[in-house]
């Protein structure tokens, strides 16, 4: 059940775990230690090997059923601007968001070869011409990410959990950086079950939430979004308000 703690933006257009057990607490404390060994990275060595290798552990082969649940089905109403997606990939969801009719939507990832994969789909969907102008991508660091201009909207799917567990707060600064107040944010939190030391790490709705409480206002989460088939619990939809 969503839970909606604000209406939609006046200015818009429509287009479960604990254990009481020695071995679960010591397990607990192995997963954190393993985790910090990662922490003064920001990955980008594992995530390059990821797309080199091709780049299929993650691709669902479109854009996020969790994203188009909550525009198509709950109809959630987008801010009309420029439209940044943080982390992404191969570009699906950059390319449903400007099909979506947003002026301009970017996508940045810091991997080249996700880039390339992005562009690559964009041809191969024939669009290439018919969005020149409204969809564009570049290989960028999100944390450091300056462009002349911010955004109206901003997305993502996974970011949260791709970077290291030591950049969330500069990962928020950024948010808060690269959003006009009032702008929206959607997060598409994945995973939300345990996989391993390694990213994507196991995230959480609180975990997100204590690094952006500071810049934005929660306006609706979706703990029981559609997810493609086997991702059943294991993705949350979060839309945010800057403040």
């Amino acid at each position: 059940m969503a839970v909606s703690l604000e209406g939609p933006l006046s200015s818009v257009v429509a287009p479960k775990i604990t254990s009481s057990t020695v071995v679960s607490t010591v397990a607990a404390v192995q997963i954190r230690s393993a985790q910090a060994d990662y922490t003064s990275s920001d990955h980008k060595q594992e995530w390059d090997a990821y797309w080199a290798n091709g780049g299929h552990e993650y691709d669902q082969r479109g854009p996020s059923v969790a994203l188009q649940e909550l525009l198509e089905v709950h109809r959630w109403l987008l801010p009309r601007g420029r439209c940044l997606v943080a982390g992404c990939g191969s570009g699906y969801d950059a390319l449903y968001l400007a099909k979506r009719g947003l002026p301009h939507v970017l996508g940045i990832d810091f991997c080249e070869p996700a880039i390339a994969r992005a562009h690559k789909l964009v041809e191969a969907a024939g669009g290439a011409s018919a969005l020149a102008g409204k969809l564009s991508f570049a290989v960028e660091n999100f944390i450091t990410f300056k462009p002349l201009h911010r955004f109206t909207v901003a997305y993502e799917y996974g970011l949260f959990s791709a970077i290291a567990p030591s950049q969330r707060q500069q990962w928020a600064d950024a948010y808060a950086r690269l959003i006009v107040p009032q702008g929206s944010l959607i997060v598409v939190l994945f995973p939300l079950i345990h996989r391993g030391p390694s990213p994507p790490y196991q995230v959480s709705m609180a975990e997100c939430e204590q690094y952006l409480k500071r810049y934005f206002v929660l306006l609706r989460v979706d703990p029981n979004c559609r997810c493609i088939e086997g991702q059943e619990g294991n993705e949350l939809v979060s839309v945010w308000k800057r403040l």
